[in-house]
């Protein structure tokens, strides 16, 4: 078989893939969230530490200028009187300033203003210089004019830094300072003067240099009003910058790390703030380049993963190519030997394999099956032939005893017929497979129950409902008991496990085997009193008494009023007259064979009377009929409810038929009386007569069908009549009585007065007025 079409080798295949990929997806989860978080911690600790350096280089340079302006102020060269002194003092006061500019190349430039009145004069390392001067020419400042200074330096009492600003120097070059105000002596309730710190804008540069190495952005010092002090950018506009300070200003109690948008960019916040004065320093860096040393491993570890996964797969494919092989030669090998169908080109051996493996079982157990009932149907038919009788020599029954594997070593022989109970419904609540296996798990309780007192063999006969057993009994098992026990044993255990009744016979017990044949009979002629006796009994055919022929008596008396009632049609009779005819039967023990006469005899006159009726019968009825054939039912109680069941559907048709019948005589009486009212002979014997009937049953005829008495119907035709020509005609009343069938008038008008309360004259003068 093809690799590429092979289900089972994708499937291989797919499993290790499956393995390699849950392996690798767990082992790079845990290396990547650590490694990653690990490496994006050491880039954040790098930046916030090189922001804290810069804080720390900042702040230094700071103290040491508050240091030099407390030496300032203790110097005695540089105080007021001193500084003021004529020329030598304010160059003596140069000089020293010149000492301490040398030693510090983080300023620029130092200068002193002493607070006082007249004409002020700044002390400085570069030379002295009149106030406006100093302003206007040397260091002149965009946004700080000399009074403004002076403003600031009376009111100062603490350090001042003003932000890094362009300053016009020596009218020639403009450069861009910070500048350090503090004053002196320093934390003085009242202050002579200040110290002025000029710092270049690179000297800062300088010392954040560690900051924006790796990045753009921006890096900030603010002071306590958030204002700049020195800002920086790298890589990104100052206006960007303006407005992401902007952004940070507004986020309410910043935390060292924070992050925000801007024009759909991240941008990470770091801030650190001074540790001995309220500055902020900030460094804003976007945050895809901040992280772009994280993004760099990122990618580098994605591609790491993919060889792997790569590598996996090929390993996968070597693993799936050596686990098929085996497979695949045993697929070939049962391709070659088993008969089953070759696989589709999407097929899966190892589906193949057990295809052939259970075909090849489901073959085995077949010929299995077969050899079983083989045996067994051997064995059956065997046994047949030992029960009719068909064998005649010894030695014919002992090598086709051998033959079948029927060993009867023990002394004794008997027969036991088992007949199944209600056998139609049987045959309805189970279908063919199971009535099998339950006439087979039948055999084979008695067979293992006969082995208590011998061996026992069944075999199952033409008809279906019946199972013959030869039971082979050890010595001293020769009584009569030892069968009925048995019997009552497998009854027993029939209703319990199997929910059925069976009616057993057994035959009498032989020493011989040849007398077999007989036992059988026996046993078949005692199952037959399950007829007269009902079933699920036992019946011995030794205890079986036989009755002579004359203590007979047939049931004529009872048989005739059953015909009786039947042509009558009469229900409440023929229940009764059926019961009657069939109880004799039971009463009388009369023999299976005089039962089934008597019950011939029975069917046979119900039939003829439905002759005699002329009854016409239907597809129900005569479907009901072709069942009674007498030898088809298994007791009289059965064939009792279906001639019951008959006999009511008759009595049915014979009362429909005389209800028609009388129908029609009524209406038949009435247009004889309308036509023969007039007759003056008439009367209930001549029209009972006419219809073939006793004038008595038809005057009761009548008045059970119209409420009215025959005689009285004609009075009552005979008085309309009569009121009709009183109304009509001027006849004399003698005229009218004979016109109506009357003769004498005074029985008429007796008649006519109780009828209408007045006379005929009275009825004709009323009607006519």
């Amino acid at each position: 078989m093809n690799m590429i079409r092979s289900q089972r080798f994708y499937n291989f295949l797919f499993s290790y893939i499956v393995l390699v990929v849950v392996l690798l997806v767990a082992v790079s989860s845990v290396v990547y969230q650590n490694f990653f978080n690990t490496l994006r911690k050491e880039v954040e600790h790098t930046t916030v530490g090189a922001l804290g350096q810069f804080r720390d280089a900042v702040d230094l340079r700071m103290n040491e200028m508050n240091r030099l302006a407390s030496q300032l102020s203790y110097n005695p060269v540089l105080t007021p009187y001193m500084a003021s002194d004529g020329g030598y003092g304010s160059l003596q006061a140069v000089s020293e300033l010149k000492q301490y500019l040398s030693t510090n190349l983080f300023i620029e430039d130092v200068v002193l203003s002493f607070n006082g009145s007249g004409t002020k004069q700044l002390y400085a390392a570069s030379g002295t210089y009149k106030l406006d001067l100093f302003f206007n020419s040397i260091y002149h400042y965009r946004n700080w004019s000399p009074s403004e200074f002076m403003q600031t330096a009376v009111t100062l009492s603490a350090p001042l830094m003003r932000g890094v600003e362009p300053v016009l120097f020596n009218r020639l070059e403009e450069r861009r300072y910070a500048t350090y105000m503090v004053p002196i002596p320093l934390n003085a309730e009242v202050p002579y003067g200040v110290a002025l710190f000029l710092i270049r804008e690179q000297a800062l540069t300088d010392l954040a240099q560690g900051v924006l190495t790796e990045s753009n952005g921006f890096l900030f010092i603010l002071n306590e009003r958030n204002e700049i002090i020195f800002s920086q950018s790298q890589g990104e506009s100052p206006e960007s910058g303006k407005r992401l300070l902007e952004r940070i200003n507004d986020i309410p109690n910043r935390s060292p790390y924070s992050e925000l948008s801007m024009d759909g960019r991240k941008y990470s916040v770091l801030t650190h703030s001074s540790s001995n004065r309220q500055w902020s320093y900030v460094a804003v860096l976007p945050t895809d380049q901040w992280m772009r040393k994280v993004n760099e491993k990122r990618g580098i570890f994605s591609m790491t993963i993919a060889a792997v996964f790569l590598i996996g797969v090929a390993i996968a494919f070597g693993f799936s190519v050596q686990h098929y092989r085996p497979l695949k030669r045993l697929a070939g090998i049962v391709s070659s030997e088993a008969r089953s169908e070759p696989l589709v080109r999407s097929g899966d051996e190892i589906d193949y394999i057990s295809r052939a493996v259970g075909l090849m079982a489901s073959e085995k157990q077949s010929l299995q099956h077969q050899l079983r009932n083989q045996g067994r149907t051997l064995r059956e038919q065997v046994l047949l032939t030992l029960l009719k009788g068909k064998l005649s020599t010894k030695a014919e029954m002992n090598d086709i005893l051998q033959f079948s594997n029927i060993q009867l070593d023990k002394p004794h022989y008997a027969v036991m017929i088992v007949l199944i109970d209600d056998y139609n419904r049987f045959r309805q609540d189970n279908s063919e497979k199971m009535q099998e296996v339950l006439k087979y798990s039948l055999m084979k309780v008695v067979e293992e129950l006969a082995l208590e007192s011998g061996a026992g063999y069944g075999a199952e006969l033409m008809d279906g409902r019946t199972i013959a057993f030869l039971v082979n009994l050890n010595e001293g098992f020769d009584d009569t008991d030892v069968l009925r026990e048995l019997a009552v044993k497998a009854k027993a255990f029939f209703r319990q496990y199997f929910r059925l009744t069976v009616t057993v016979g057994i035959g009498g017990i032989y020493d011989d085997l040849s007398s077999v044949p007989q036992s059988f009979v026996e046993a078949s002629h005692a199952a037959r009193y399950r007829f007269v006796k009902g079933g699920d009994q036992v019946f011995l055919f030794a205890e079986i008494v036989p009755r002579p022929s004359g203590e007979y008596v047939y049931p004529v008396e009872r048989i005739d009023r059953l015909v009786k009632a039947i042509k009558q049609g009469n229900m409440s009779q023929v229940e009764p007259a059926v019961r009657e005819a069939f109880g004799h039967i039971v009463e009388t023990d009369v023999s299976p064979e005089a039962a089934e006469c008597i019950c011939f005899d029975i069917v046979n006159n119900m039939m003829k009377t439905l002759i005699e009726l002329e009854i016409e019968i239907d597809d129900d009825l005569g479907e009901t009929m072709q069942q009674l054939f007498v030898p088809r039912f298994e007791t009289i109680e059965e064939l009792e409810r279906l001639i019951v069941s008959i006999c009511r559907n008759v009595c049915r048709y014979v009362e429909a038929k005389k209800e028609s019948k009388n129908i029609e005589l009524l209406e038949n009486i009435k247009v004889y009386v309308a036509q023969q009212y007039s007759d003056q002979t008439i009367d209930l014997e001549s029209i009972a007569n006419r219809f073939g009937v006793s004038p008595s049953y038809a005057t009761r005829f009548f008045k059970d069908h119209t409420g009215c008495p025959l005689m009285k119907y004609i009075d009552s035709i005979r008085m309309d009549q009569a009121k009709k020509l009183l109304k009509t005609t001027d006849l004399p009343l003698k005229d009218i009585m004979n016109e109506v069938g009357y003769v004498d008038s005074t029985n008429f008008i007796r008649k006519f007065k109780k009828a209408e309360g007045i006379t005929p004259i009275q009825y004709r003068n009323i009607a006519r007025n």
